[in-house]
């Protein structure tokens, strides 16, 4: 009788993971974490523990590499990708950079949460790619039912990036918790400028909410919409976009629809009327940056730079400064000073100064030297070709978005965002798996 208990109690799990639970697991973390900054500040505030709440889609991350591991599949995903070797590249990147905590830790180089905090954000995204390709290639629910888990909070985040800047007070979400210097600022301004609010809605700035919305823009573009639905749901994004005033967004869009309209061979088969409307924006554009130059309204939105600003330094030569130092430290220290040295983790360490490049690729370079960044960037490119060789409307955005984001990488720390990481890599697998027309036993 005791042995059909214990049998019973060790089933019951296997039963659920043998379910779609771990679809629902994905579907929920895809749902509620473009939410998951203010979800956390909000817990913190009504007496929750901010550091665990932050880590909420952490702990989804491990019940599913929990699954992964006892129910014989990792074999089975690691054949899956091998083949492209994708399985080698992820394999080699986790590794190196679990040489370098475990090498930072062990001289006690580093602090050791500032180490581990460079670790999650180095590696969490690529794992969680993996973790959603093993469960899309055991069922195509995920691809079927992509667009209300990605498109219901975008509309959410969206409209209240609006309600934001033209309806709510700048202080409006420190009523949830928000304090600057401590959870998270409750408004960004341009160049410090208090007349300018960038909207961050529930995200965690002006730049990651820009990031988001990117790819949100392509989602809204393939969606079974009604033509005058998906117009509507596009302007509304796009206002969100435009007022969370991140130009590196801005460029990442424009480059992922010159990207779409190439693979769809869209631009080929419009030709003329591309390059007539190409060159009637781009005269637009030119007239009125001309007779505007001299606006101190675009001077702040467009080029961040306002001589009414307070600011001793622009957010332009800001990002200058950090890009060259950033590039310095790259080229003459090839061998990176460990996680934790640079980018957010670094913010964490007392002992030595934090170093933001500004840039992606670079603080990975300054972390794990020029092998572990260009692991990722390797990782990245071979993922490019998958995704293009689905030949699906899904894949091709993830790859329009890709490149986008890459632009944007090189401006900011965006796949350090938890919004970001979970999102698209978890999309760009349901794209690369979700064709699989037979499901896994």
């Amino acid at each position: 009788m005791r042995e059909k208990t214990v049998r019973k109690a060790t089933g019951l799990p296997r039963k659920l993971l043998a379910g779609k639970l771990p679809d629902y697991i994905v579907a929920a973390v895809l749902l509620l974490v473009p939410f998951q900054a203010f979800l956390a500040v909000a817990g913190a505030k009504v007496g929750g523990n901010y550091t665990l709440l932050r880590l909420v889609p952490e702990f989804a991350l491990l019940i599913l590499l929990f699954w992964l591991v006892f129910s014989g599949r990792l074999k089975l995903l690691w054949q899956q990708l091998s083949g492209q070797k994708l399985a080698w590249l992820v394999a080699a990147y986790l590794i190196v950079n679990l040489v370098y905590y475990g090498v930072s830790v062990a001289v006690k180089q580093l602090d050791v949460q500032a180490a581990a905090y460079g670790l999650l954000l180095n590696t969490r995204h690529v794992v969680w790619f993996a973790a959603v390709c093993a469960v899309g290639y055991r069922s195509n629910w995920l691809r079927r039912n992509w667009q209300p888990i990605a498109l219901i909070p975008l509309a959410a985040v969206s409209v209240f990036a609006v309600l934001q800047f033209f309806v709510l007070p700048p202080d409006f979400l420190g009523h949830f918790g928000y304090q600057k210097g401590i959870t998270i600022s409750p408004a960004h301004t341009i160049n410090q400028d208090t007349e300018t609010i960038r909207a961050q809605s529930f995200l965690r700035g002006p730049n990651p909410l820009g990031a988001y919305l990117l790819v949100g823009i392509g989602l809204v573009w393939i969606a079974a919409f009604s033509r005058v639905r998906k117009y509507a749901f596009a302007v509304l994004v796009l206002a969100a976009l435009f007022l969370s005033f991140s130009r590196s967004a801005w460029l990442g869009l424009i480059m992922s629809g010159l990207v779409w309209l190439t693979v769809t061979k869209g631009v080929w088969r419009n030709a003329r009327e591309n390059l007539l409307a190409a060159v009637a924006v781009a005269a637009s554009l030119g007239i009125l940056l001309l007779f505007l130059q001299t606006n101190h309204g675009v001077q702040n939105a467009i080029f961040h730079v306002n001589d009414r600003s307070t600011a001793e330094l622009t957010s332009n030569e800001g990002r200058v400064a950090a890009l060259q130092q950033g590039l310095g430290d790259v080229v003459n220290e090839p061998l990176g000073r460990g996680l934790g040295t640079a980018g957010p983790a670094s913010m964490l360490e007392d002992t030595v100064p934090a170093r933001n490049s500004e840039n992606y690729f670079l603080g990975l370079g300054q972390e794990i030297g020029w092998l572990g960044m260009g692991l990722f960037i390797a990782i990245c490119l071979v993922l490019s070709k998958l995704l293009y060789r689905q030949k699906t409307v899904l894949a091709w955005t993830m790859l329009a978005t890709l490149v986008g984001l890459t632009l944007v990488n090189l401006l900011s720390y965006a796949w350090a965002d938890v919004t970001l990481a979970y999102l698209w890599w978890g999309l760009a697998a349901i794209a690369l798996t979700g064709s699989q027309k037979k499901e896994m036993a």
